[in-house]
């Protein structure tokens, strides 16, 4: 059994959910991979249909995978999150950040950081600009530093080798991590206080996780040594951890908990930054997808909002959405009244 019904809202679980028209199947290569791997028809993809929410608007397939295939999608048959690894390398060969535009910018004037929070991918938001911030911009480190914690990580993988070879890996990774830590103490910015970082996760069947893997190496695992951060599971009992900015960036359309972890991000944070598609077509490998109307549904539940896409100056090529949103109108306002001021500026 490949689908299951998904009659109620994932977000808000109204059950007032109205057909859209038909849509164009599209392929892509998730598709292919899942058509192939699972041995499914697009005759059997034609019976997942999109629907629109009446109440907060957001996108949805019904019926749609099960949450055992949905696992098997995002750990067997896609597992490595591509883009957000790509932002990584890309970012070791080259010193590019995520493309966000001016958006770390903006917010990095307007909101005194000192703790920092994203939402289960760790490659796809502001975690390098950061580091940036934190260490000298050289590409030796960047090189070392990356290719050190690789070697660190994957040497600790010792199953089937022999008491000789444990011993060996051992002392590599001993190795590894003392060059890593000096490393960074030599290009640390003494000036800098370090901004505290945490990667908050749901361990969902809709997101990339046990096997988002680069040569061996989970990109969590990676993402806490190579950005000092600390993973904390949104399932579990967390001490009250108080977030001055809280990202989400592609990845609240990748659990099934969207309601959940948008309001424990407000709960913790003065501000969230989410980052999403808003496209009306609704890809298959989606259960769903966000719209810019949703902001509409937020501001009906006292969530204030700013949609922040046109300010930060990104050529996006595809329809996509950057909007800020926090419990307090004040801190929006901080945002958008400095936008108005810097528009004004330039004209």
């Amino acid at each position: 059994m490949y689908f299951k019904k998904y009659s109620r809202c994932i977000y808000c679980n109204s059950k007032n959910l109205k057909k859209e028209k038909t849509q164009i199947q599209i392929d892509n290569f998730y598709l292919k991979a899942i058509k192939s791997d699972l041995d499914i028809t697009n005759k059997q993809l034609k019976k997942m249909k999109v629907y629109k929410c009446q109440k907060c608007y957001i996108l949805q397939s019904n019926p749609w995978f099960t949450e055992s295939i949905s696992r098997k999608i995002y750990s067997n048959i896609y597992g490595q999150h591509n883009r957000s690894w790509s932002n990584l390398i890309n970012f070791i060969n080259k010193g590019y950040t995520a493309n966000h535009g001016s958006l770390y910018k903006i917010l990095k004037k307007n909101i005194n950081i000192k703790n920092y929070a994203e939402f289960n991918s760790p490659f796809m938001g502001l975690m390098m600009d950061f580091f940036l911030l934190e260490y000298k911009k050289d590409n030796s480190f960047l090189k070392n530093i990356f290719t050190n914690t690789l070697n660190y990580l994957s040497s600790r993988q010792v199953a089937g080798k022999s008491i000789y070879q444990k011993k060996l890996s051992n002392q590599k990774a001993s190795l590894f991590l003392r060059t890593c830590k000096n490393l960074k103490k030599r290009y640390s910015i003494k000036t800098i206080k370090k901004v505290n970082k945490y990667l908050f996760i749901d361990n969902s069947a809709l997101c990339w996780g046990q096997n988002d893997n680069f040569k061996s190496v989970n990109s969590k695992s990676f993402a806490s040594e190579f950005f000092d951060l600390q993973i904390l599971d949104l399932n579990k009992k967390i001490d009250k951890v108080k977030i001055d900015l809280f990202g989400i960036f592609h990845t609240l359309d990748h659990t099934l908990q969207p309601n959940k972890v948008l309001n424990f991000a407000l709960d913790n944070s003065d501000y969230v930054l989410i980052y999403c598609h808003i496209d009306k077509f609704l890809e298959k490998q989606h259960l769903f997808s966000l719209t810019k109307d949703f902001m509409k549904y937020l501001n009906k539940k006292k969530v204030y909002t700013y949609d922040m896409s046109k300010d930060i100056k990104k050529k996006i090529e595809v329809p996509e959405l950057y909007f800020l949103c926090s419990k307090k109108k004040k801190y929006i306002d901080i945002i958008k009244n400095d936008e108005k001021k810097n528009s004004k500026t330039r004209r």
